[in-house]
């Protein structure tokens, strides 16, 4: 599951580099729009513990998002609506969806653990998995 996450999101840096291409607004340095932070976290407790964090971040990410949406509005010089259109179009319905999808997996497997212990955990993680069990 985290490994077809990060691909899709490989896929919106693709897409907003590709926005900017369009715009003609993609620079030489491309590392100045871009901020490295180190992890987080690199390890968790259960899987719950995973998809929880998780969720917290990408409920960080559609936060910024919005800000940036927020900025474009707010700017009473230059108001770009075409970007608030791209990102609200291409991005933020999809973060919601994403959110409450990891939302509820996080939630199925806390009451799985809780009713059956690492054996809930095994369960559902091959069932999210796709595996017969």
């Amino acid at each position: 599951m985290f490994f077809d996450a990060a691909l899709e999101e490989r896929e919106h840096a693709m897409k907003l580099i590709e926005y900017l291409l369009m715009r003609g607004e993609l620079t030489a340095d491309v590392t100045s729009l871009i901020t490295i932070r180190p992890p987080e976290r690199k390890s968790w407790e259960s899987g719950v513990d995973a998809l929880e964090h998780a969720l917290k971040m990408e409920s960080d990410v559609t936060n910024s998002i919005r800000q940036v949406i927020k900025a474009c509005e707010d700017d009473a010089e230059f108001n770009d609506y075409h970007l608030v259109d791209y990102l609200t179009g291409e991005f933020l319905e999809e973060q919601y969806k994403g959110q409450r999808d990891i939302a509820g997996k996080a939630s199925t497997l806390k009451k799985m653990m809780d009713k059956h212990a690492s054996l809930g955990e095994f369960i559902y993680d091959k069932k999210l998995m796709g595996m017969d069990i």
